[in-house]
């Protein structure tokens, strides 16, 4: 039995599901769970914390690659609240719940993932509550040694991460900058790369599931290069499986530790302390919890505490009463805390083996969990859409007339639940609702599909605030699917499907970053997104999927760059402004500006009418940019010229059909420009004059001057640059120079270059 958890996320999350079979290594997934929860927090030895705040971030438990945990008898709780009380929204890949604030935290996390300096408050964070692993002082004097160091793990979850954070925090001589080695999974990786960058704490992160190295690297004596860390005054710390590490690791055996976690009697009583719980030692020496934290991984331990902080939470906000050791509060919180760790396995078990036991009834019990207690509208016609869903028929299926079948006060009673004035339902305890979905996706797997179809439908049928609740619910429960099946093709249509309903789109672009990122599923999901962009013919997803592209870049630039050649080539227009408004973004990242630079390079020169309108889409936005002068970005040049590039853009602008509402923009901007600043005056009239003419084909020329000249006639009544009577002298001057450009054009003796060459 197991439960995936990674060693970085500092948001709740559990288990549950993720119970038979998966255990830790590369290429292996869990065979089913609604609830998986891959949270790095859960299996950090010695750095979660039971309070931390909604500001976490989700998404790294995929970036940060995931370190699993495996539990050997009971599963631990799902999201639970901060057990401070502070409340707060939380997000977690892995968590069942991400209350809202994922896309936010997912842009972060990519840029952490993508090479930029790790922000020190965000360390800080990581690190709170820390408790030493046991080799830590060994570790910390090889590092200093030898400035490399591998930390080596059979299974996930022993702390590489937060080790790594703490080790490279505490070097000597003052805060280091730390940074993630960019590279993409598989990529080679050479010591020369992290030269050049004083005082910095390098982690290089190989712990994703499909991770892999080619061997010609030469990985271990690679480790050996130091010399240009010790110049720099810098570190490197290596996080590796010990798979991995037995095919890349000759010659550096040495540099390798495998981190040794605290007792979990410690890290038990630390979390509890943390959370705010009275006489944290008096919970750890129960039986109900002495008996099996020794045989707990460290991230077990963490959720074992933080599902404790949330009983007793949920215990004082009911009764207003704490649970001081030796009362009845502490045996009802124990009881219901062992519950949770179970995920109430034999609650659900008992519940479900009643006598007269009826499928309306198990029903109810989905539904009310899908909806978190919240209140249903039409609930009974909600429970019979289920049925039939679940492809069941004759009387279950069929609305039951008048006062037969059980009423809603007597369904909530049954499944143990408390009817609130307010509609809501309060469960038996924290957890339940997700246990329920688990107890489903086990009992059950060949309706996983078609529940989950239901429930994605069901967002779309919802008012607003209810639909955005139950997809930040369903999406962890899709990845998990994903995770256990090996198979994109749910995510695939939940995100298609949720793409074109505009309240859900957001949903289906985090539910999508967060599968790219994965560490179980990340690389199955890129690549299933080749054969979406090209069989996909829905453009709502396809504008979707440029986003994605988009903000995984950071992470993956050289395979989301050819993702978004290969959504180019789409043959609708608002797809390619998508796409180029994805380019126009990455150019920012100072760090892809050359690969964007190329990728737009090859584009111009496509066969391909997507590739060149997506290109000339992407040039359009960069051409709109300013200087810090207010001149066109793209005249900057150290030279003082024009980059051919440039030309080549606004060639392929030219050689549209007609302009696009942006080119008329762009130009409109560059013209104005043109007209009132002598010093870039006659770049930017020779740019649009050689775009016009300078090129070694001459059969699109007449497209190229046509849309030329409506640019120009825009720019006559749109433009701000002086008067109307100004601007048409200068147009016409223009027109002029091209005209007089044109090489096919009879020229009399004696005449003169053009005006901007």
């Amino acid at each position: 039995m197991t439960q995936s958890a990674s060693e970085i996320n500092t948001v709740p999350s559990a288990d549950p599901a993720l119970r038979e079979g998966g255990a830790e290594g590369e290429g292996r997934a869990p065979k089913l769970g609604p609830g998986s929860a891959t949270a790095d927090a859960a299996a950090v030895p010695h750095a979660m914390a039971g309070a931390r705040g909604p500001e976490d971030s989700a998404a790294d438990t995929a970036l940060h690659a995931a370190d699993e945990g495996t539990i050997e008898s009971a599963p631990v709780t799902d999201s639970v609240p901060s057990p401070t009380g502070s409340g707060g929204a939380y997000a977690n890949v892995h968590s069942d719940a991400n209350h809202g604030t994922m896309i936010g935290q997912l842009f972060e996390a990519v840029q952490r993932h993508s090479g930029a300096p790790l922000p020190p408050k965000w360390v800080e964070r990581e690190l709170t509550d820390y408790l030493p692993i046991e080799n830590e002082a060994q570790i910390a004097q090889l590092l200093e040694d030898n400035r490399a160091v591998v930390l080596v793990a059979d299974r996930l979850g022993s702390g590489r991460w937060t080790a790594a954070l703490r080790l490279l925090t505490t070097r000597p001589g003052g805060p280091l900058t730390l940074r993630r080695v960019r590279r993409e999974t598989g990529d080679g990786f050479s010591m020369e790369g992290l030269k050049g960058r004083k005082r910095t704490g390098w982690i290089l992160d190989l712990r994703e599931t499909a991770e892999s190295i080619p061997a010609s690297c030469d990985f271990g004596l690679e480790l050996r290069q130091a010399d240009d860390l010790r110049d720099d005054d810098s570190y490197l710390l290596v996080l590796v499986g010990t798979e991995l590490w037995q095919r890349i690791g000759h010659g550096a055996g040495d540099l390798s530790r495998t981190p040794q976690p605290p007792k979990s009697v410690d890290l038990f009583t630390k979390y509890l302390q943390s959370a705010g719980i009275t006489d944290p030692r008096a919970w750890a020496g129960d039986h109900r919890f002495s008996a099996e934290l020794p045989r707990l991984r460290p991230g077990q331990v963490r959720e074992w505490a933080r599902t404790l902080a949330w009983a007793e939470s949920e215990y004082r906000i009911a009764t207003g009463r704490s649970a001081e050791p030796g009362s009845d509060g502490f045996e009802t919180v124990a009881k219901a805390a062992g519950h949770a760790v179970s995920g109430w396995m034999d609650v659900l078990t008992n519940w479900h083996c009643v006598p007269g036991r009826t499928s309306y009834d198990r029903n109810y019990l989905l539904l009310a969990a899908v909806y978190d207690g919240a209140p249903i509208d039409s609930v009974h016609d909600k429970i019979l859409s289920l049925a039939r869903a679940l492809g069941e028929r004759g009387d279950g299926s069929t609305r039951p007339a008048g006062q037969q079948g059980p009423g809603l006060i007597q369904l909530a009673r049954q499944i143990e639940a408390e009817p609130l004035p307010d509609g809501t339902l309060r469960f038996p305890g924290p957890g339940f609702a997700e246990a329920v979905v688990r107890y489903f996706w086990r009992d059950r797997p060949e309706l996983i599909e078609a529940f989950t179809k239901w429930t994605a439908q069901l967002c779309l049928e919802l008012k607003a605030s209810q639909a955005d609740g139950i997809a930040e619910r369903l999406a962890p429960w899709i990845l998990h699917h994903a995770q256990a099946a090996r198979s994109t093709r749910l995510l695939h249509v939940v995100a298609r499907d949720w793409s074109a309903d505009r309240n859900l789109e957001r949903h289906a672009y985090a539910l999508l970053v967060t599968a790219a990122l994965d560490p179980e599923i990340g690389q199955l999901t890129r690549s299933a997104t080749s054969t979406w962009v090209t069989k996909e013919d829905s453009p709502p997803f396809l504008k979707t999927l440029a986003r994605v592209f988009q903000s995984v870049a950071p992470a993956h630039p050289a395979q989301m760059l050819r993702r978004l050649g290969d959504l180019a080539l789409s043959d609708k227009d608002d797809v390619a402004e998508a796409v180029g408004a994805a380019v126009d973004t990455l150019w920012a990242d100072d760090d892809l500006r050359t690969q964007v630079r190329g990728v737009l390079n090859s584009w111009f020169a496509s066969g391909q009418k997507g590739h060149r309108q997506s290109a000339a889409s992407a040039f359009m936005h960069l051409a709109l940019q300013r200087d810090d002068s207010g001149d066109p970005s793209l005249l900057s040049d150290p030279e003082g010229t024009v980059a051919d590039w440039v030309i080549r853009g606004w060639r392929t602008t030219l050689e549209a059909d007609e302009p696009t509402v942006v080119a008329r923009r762009a130009c409109t901007a560059w013209l104005d420009a043109a007209a009132v600043r002598g010093e870039v005056s006659g770049r930017i009239c020779s740019t649009l004059v050689r775009a016009v003419h300078d090129t070694p084909t001459d059969h699109l020329r007449g497209v190229r001057f046509l849309n030329f000249v409506r640019l120009a006639e825009h720019w006559l009544v749109r433009g701000e640059a002086l008067d109307h009577e100004g601007r048409n002298q200068f147009r016409a001057v223009l027109m002029r120079s091209v005209q007089h450009a044109d090489p096919h054009r009879p020229r009399a003796q004696g005449e003169g270059k053009p005006a901007g060459d």
